[in-house]
């Protein structure tokens, strides 16, 4: 008799349990919010500047839940896509509601004024056979969309000839997040001149200029002139140059200086007409 009343309390404990069990799935499934959040793009290619903010990326952009009504504020550019061709691209929005339910969308952005990424020099490419130089660490580059990526630059020469001197060539490439890839073939000369502390210091090395732009005065890039007494004074200086404004192509003008003591030396600005 015992047994049987034992059996009866576990079998209706069971049944409680299977009762209460049920009651909260139902409870829970009545409570969860099923909605999940639509993210609506406007049509077409969105067009922008390169600076654009987030604010101007997220034009046309908007979202809205069945349960928390409209959350376009919640909207976030979860990424931006390499170049599928120059200048354009994919954004990916990305919407999350209060449940964590998560909607993503994707739209092409076309930036206006990409411009592929530039190169500068950070010193001559004229060097004296007598010093010591490292033309792994020459060339710089700047991007309008990463800013500087001068650590992105791969540096060869397909003819220089250590302890020779003579005219040789300076390749650089380097590319952007974006895929994008720069390349630029550079004059570089190594000569016998002893390195006596004589020196002309340029603003720049290397510099763009569009085809028919007016010529420029080329003492204008002098920023500073240093006698071989480490002394900042006027050198006497000649300017050399085969320089063509109309012609696009890669200039040299050279920079020869002498102090009193007739120390010489020479530098270099390169001019890449486009």
């Amino acid at each position: 008799m015992l047994m049987r009343i034992m059996r009866w309390a576990v079998a209706g404990l069971t049944a409680l349990t299977i009762v209460a069990f049920a009651v909260v799935v139902i409870t829970t499934s009545l409570s969860t919010d099923k909605t999940i959040p639509v993210l609506t793009v406007e049509e077409g290619t969105l067009e922008v500047s390169v600076n654009a903010t987030d604010e101007e990326l997220l034009q046309g952009v908007t979202a809205y839940d069945g349960k928390d009504g409209d959350i376009t504020s919640n909207v976030l550019i979860e990424s931006i896509s390499k170049f599928s061709e120059i200048g354009y691209c994919k954004a990916t929005y990305a919407v999350c509601d209060s449940d964590n339910h998560v909607t993503t969308a994707i739209r092409q952005i076309h930036y206006t004024d990409y411009e592929a990424p530039t190169f500068s020099l950070n010193r001559s490419l004229v060097f004296s056979i007598n010093e010591k130089f490292d033309i792994l660490g020459v060339v710089d580059a700047n991007d309008c969309l990463d800013g500087d990526i001068s650590q992105n630059v791969i540096v060869y020469s397909p003819d220089f000839k250590e302890n020779e001197t003579g005219d040789f060539t300076l390749q650089a490439t380097v590319t952007n997040s974006k895929g994008d890839t720069s390349t630029i073939e550079l004059p570089m000369t190594v000569e016998s001149i002893v390195s006596s502390g004589t020196k002309v210091i340029l603003s720049d090395y290397l510099v763009y200029r569009k085809a028919g732009d007016p010529v420029p005065n080329w003492a204008d890039y002098i920023v500073e002139t240093i006698d071989s007494n480490g002394i900042d004074t006027d050198l006497s200086i000649s300017v050399k140059t085969d320089f063509d404004n109309k012609k696009p192509g890669t200039y040299v003008v050279n920079y020869y200086s002498s102090d009193s003591t007739k120390h010489i030396d020479h530098t270099a600005l390169i001019v890449i007409v486009e």
